[in-house]
């Protein structure tokens, strides 16, 4: 798989609080989720690739020296390996150093995480040339045998994986830089790691076994559970092009390249009248949505008829107001004829 050195640091530099002074209500610093492993280098990339397909990248700083310092930040809890690599923009003499961990109880792995705090390498010699490699059989540029660094800290905390997805062979080798097809070209710089004539971006069966791999980027980690199918150093949550196949997510039926579309729920290749269930489903849900929406509307129409229903009781209570207002006003009437009858009379009767 071909992806050039331009894999971006995943994860921002945490920062850390000071704890404020004055008057005994100082703030507890926060606590980093990261650590920094870091060292001096000749002039060198250092990479990451960690158990749930996320890689990391930094370069060593150019000081004037042959010891140039590097600081690579990584997860805490999150199990990675490190490989480190010179001349890392002349592929004809590129130098690749798988690193292996040792801590102070002899424990020895490729893998490794922090248990809390930084981890300080101190000085790596890499060698600069393919001449000064170590042990180089098959010409490839990656050195047969990880180099041992012994960690001083006791912050390392160095993993002994019987059974390594990134190391399938077990031979301290991570599987993005062995050389599957002997072309001495690593599988991170070859387009055909398998020698199949396929372009690795349309092959997803690099092992020819007739099972698809479900890892586009070959690191080992499948593409349903790696959070970088195509190994750039960008999350595919913020990737808008996860197989790097140039067609973008939104326009792609198959993001992760795997063969199988991504709507496709019996896993036959293609979107077809089988996976109806799902859009049944969603159709359903749908249904659902617009019964509520009717039931919705007809509780407010209730609300609207008993609102109507106080009104024309409103209405009626101000009429039969009126009538007996009506009623006493010619009560009054009468009264006041009544009187005017009898003094009429009494003045007859004078």
């Amino acid at each position: 798989m071909n992806i050039k050195n331009n894999i971006s640091l995943a994860i921002s530099t945490a920062v850390l609080l000071s704890a404020c002074g004055g008057g005994g209500n100082g703030s507890t610093p926060a606590v980093s989720n990261t650590f920094l492993i870091k060292g001096t280098v000749p002039g060198t990339v250092i990479e990451a690739y960690c158990d749930n397909g996320s890689t990391y990248s930094t370069s060593s700083d150019q000081n004037g020296t042959n010891k140039h310092p590097f600081a690579l930040e990584l997860p805490k809890n999150l199990p990675c390996r490190v490989v480190m690599i010179t001349n890392e923009n002349d592929p004809a003499n590129k130098v690749i150093t798988p690193i292996k961990f040792v801590d102070q109880q002899g424990n020895a792995s490729i893998v490794m995480t922090s248990k809390d705090g930084d981890i300080d390498l101190g000085h790596i010699d890499l060698s600069l040339t393919r001449t000064g490699m170590a042990a180089d059989g098959n010409g490839d540029g990656v050195e047969d045998i990880p180099k041992e660094i012994i960690v001083e800290s006791n912050d390392i905390d160095v993993i002994d994986k019987t059974s390594d997805p990134l190391d399938v062979d077990d031979d301290g080798i991570i599987n993005v830089y062995e050389d599957d097809d002997g072309d001495r070209i690593p599988n991170r710089d070859d387009n055909d790691d398998d020698g199949d004539g396929i372009a690795d971006i349309d092959d997803n069966d690099r092992d020819n076994d007739g099972v698809s791999d479900d890892d586009l980027d070959g690191d080992g980690v499948k593409n349903s559970d790696d959070v970088d199918d195509d190994n750039d150093g960008l999350p595919d949550s913020r990737d808008s092009d996860d197989d790097n196949d140039g067609t973008p997510d939104a326009s792609d039926q198959d993001d992760d390249n795997d063969g199988v579309n991504d709507r496709d729920d019996d896993n036959n290749g293609y979107h077809d009248d089988n996976d109806r269930n799902s859009d049944n489903d969603r159709n359903s849900d749908n249904d659902r949505n617009s019964d509520n929406d009717r039931n919705s509307d007809n509780d407010r129409n209730s609300d609207n008829d008993r609102n109507s229903d106080n009104d024309r009781n409103s209405d009626n209570d101000r009429n039969s107001d009126n009538d007996r207002n009506s009623d006493n006003d010619r009560n009054s009437d009468n009264d006041r004829n009544s009187d005017n009858d009898r003094n009429s009379d009494n003045d007859r009767n004078s």
